[in-house]
């Protein structure tokens, strides 16, 4: 923790308020309770697993279609 703070107190007053703030957010989620899946989203998790150690990716034009549907 003391080489962190140390490492933190040779930024910029501007880094240092951006870290402050990304840190604040990473203890907030730390703090909340672990999300529990159902059986259903944990196969689907399981699933997509077993998928990605395959190598199946979605592809560049999958993605954008989703980014499209979604407006982004």
């Amino acid at each position: 923790m003391q080489q962190a703070l140390d490492a933190v107190r040779e930024l910029s007053s501007e880094q240092q308020d951006l870290l402050a703030a990304e840190l604040l957010e990473h203890a907030r989620v730390l703090a909340l309770p672990p999300t529990r899946l159902s059986a259903e989203e944990r196969a689907e998790l399981e699933a997509a697993l077993v998928a990605a150690r395959r190598g199946e990716f979605a592809s560049e034009a999958e993605v954008s279609a989703v980014f499209a549907k979604h407006g982004l």
